[in-house]
């Protein structure tokens, strides 16, 4: 196969530098106007215009899912460095989480499913299959950990899917006031709990 012409990797290097700064922007414009933000204003605020916005993604839609699906491959990555495991893992994925919620969540929620998780799980909605990939390996450590069979990843999966929202964590960091260190151990050791307790009312 030929080389790529330097134009050729030029064009690519300012089309993926352009969807960086797209995504960037979208962090701070809808934060700060989650009902009112448009293309246009994202656009203004990456510096680009808004023809080149829309090249990238169609709606704002698109664009907050793009964003979504990143957020998540960050998660994925950061599980996937770690050496740890069993509950160890699980927790620096939800310290990662809960921190991360401090930038992300607002925009995250903007946009979030109406639909229930297993609904979403059956259907194999691409937001839910990217956020099994980022969760499964510290599910299963979980579970190995307290002595329960990986036949019940599903619940695993659906009761850290209640219990971690992250409109719940937003509320308990930003109205509640807690830190970061108590909100990852108090929903740590409930997620805990509850996944015991499943098991025990079977």
């Amino acid at each position: 196969m030929e080389d790529a012409l330097p134009e050729e990797t030029s064009s690519r290097s300012d089309a993926r530098r352009n969807r960086k700064r797209l995504l960037d922007a979208a962090t701070h414009v809808l934060r700060a106007e989650p009902a009112t933000a448009t293309m246009q204003s994202i656009a203004r605020k990456a510096a680009l215009s808004q023809a080149t916005a829309y090249r990238h993604f169609p709606s704002v839609e698109a664009l907050v899912k793009a964003y979504h699906e990143d957020v998540m491959a960050s998660l994925a990555e950061h599980g996937e460095r770690s050496r740890k495991d069993g509950k160890e893992l699980f927790e620096h994925q939800v310290a990662r989480w809960v921190k991360m919620q401090n930038v992300h969540g607002p925009v995250i929620v903007r946009f979030w499913s109406r639909r229930g998780f297993l609904e979403r799980m059956q259907s194999a909605e691409a937001m839910t299959t990217l956020s099994s990939q980022a969760w499964n390996r510290a599910l299963l450590g979980v579970l190995t950990e307290l002595a329960l069979p990986d036949a019940l990843l599903s619940v695993a999966q659906f009761l850290h899917h209640a219990l971690f929202d992250p409109r719940e964590i937003i509320d308990l960091t930003k109205t509640a006031g807690l830190p970061d260190e108590q909100v990852v151990r108090r929903l740590s050791d409930a997620f805990y709990g509850a996944l015991r307790g499943w098991v025990s009312t079977r």
